[in-house]
């Protein structure tokens, strides 16, 4: 055996040592019902309920634009694009909110999960979670951050 091939196999094997060591240790889980934080978290509630608002804004507008098209003869092409423009613009609301609805709810948990130690934090909706034993859950937690 070659010295390349000696220091590369001491290599492998220190490599293996230190992922079997280090998968040995307590790993610290934490669980979130997003559904519940969805519909209790009184500021995800109120994110939601602002971009209602907006969406019916959006359509309240919509309405109005193809109104004014019709009345004004405009085309089969002419009123396809302004379709196409206003279901642009509703997507452009619902992913405005979401990441907004998204950024606070990951603030919460990056809050939670540094407070208890958590080393990863799972989804776990209700009955249909992911965890079926063990860890902590955290859901009352967030929500209560997000008053």
């Amino acid at each position: 055996m070659t010295n390349k091939k000696r220091i590369a196999a001491v290599v492998m094997s220190v490599l293996c040592a230190a992922a079997f060591t280090a998968g040995c240790g307590k790993v610290n889980v934490g669980y979130v019902d997003q559904n519940r934080v969805q519909n209790e978290a009184p500021q995800i509630k109120e994110s939601i309920q602002d971009m209602q608002n907006k969406m019916a804004e959006v359509q309240k507008e919509a309405e109005q634009k193809f109104q004014e098209a019709g009345a004004g003869g405009a085309s089969d092409e002419e009123m396809q694009k302004l379709q196409q423009q206003m279901q642009m613009k509703a997507a452009g609301v619902q992913q405005q909110y979401a990441t907004q609805i998204k950024a606070k709810v990951d603030a919460a948990m990056d809050d939670i999960v540094k407070e208890k130690k958590l080393d990863t934090v799972v989804n776990s909706n209700g009955k249909d979670g992911v965890v079926v034993s063990g860890g902590v859950d955290i859901t009352d937690d967030v929500i209560q951050k997000l008053q």
